[in-house]
């Protein structure tokens, strides 16, 4: 169990101290698009630097991937491309994921337009 502990928390740890000169070219090009700007402090943490623009960076609790958001929309920073992720009690769940969750299943099934009438054919013309 603590050794389970440990492992998470570094896990964090180096997620949360993970440097712009990390990512690949691809993902900086994105930032630079997203961020609408010319260059990035490549030795600052993404976390900090996100913050630092009014975004607030998330890694998703099932796959992993790095998703920041504007208050607006969501962005994926490992794939470079907006996400339609969902923010839940226990974290965020990229689109990918939550599309294959129970969630999403029970939200399909049990999903009612709001344009939909109940109709009495008892009643007749």
């Amino acid at each position: 169990m603590y050794i389970n502990l440990l492992a998470m928390f570094l896990y964090v740890y180096n997620f949360l101290l993970m440097k712009i000169r990390e990512l690949t070219n691809q993902q900086k090009d994105f930032l630079k698009r997203i961020l609408e700007v010319e260059d990035l402090p490549e030795g600052e943490d993404i976390s900090a630097f996100l913050q630092l623009k009014g975004y607030t960076l998330y890694e998703c609790i099932n796959c992993g991937k790095l998703i920041f958001h504007d208050n607006y929309e969501f962005w994926n920073l490992s794939e470079c491309c907006d996400d339609n992720s969902k923010l839940t009690d226990k974290g965020l769940i990229c689109e990918v994921c939550y599309s294959k969750s129970f969630e999403n299943l029970k939200d399909w099934v049990f999903f009612r337009p709001t344009w939909i009438k109940d109709v009495d054919f008892g009643k007749g013309v």
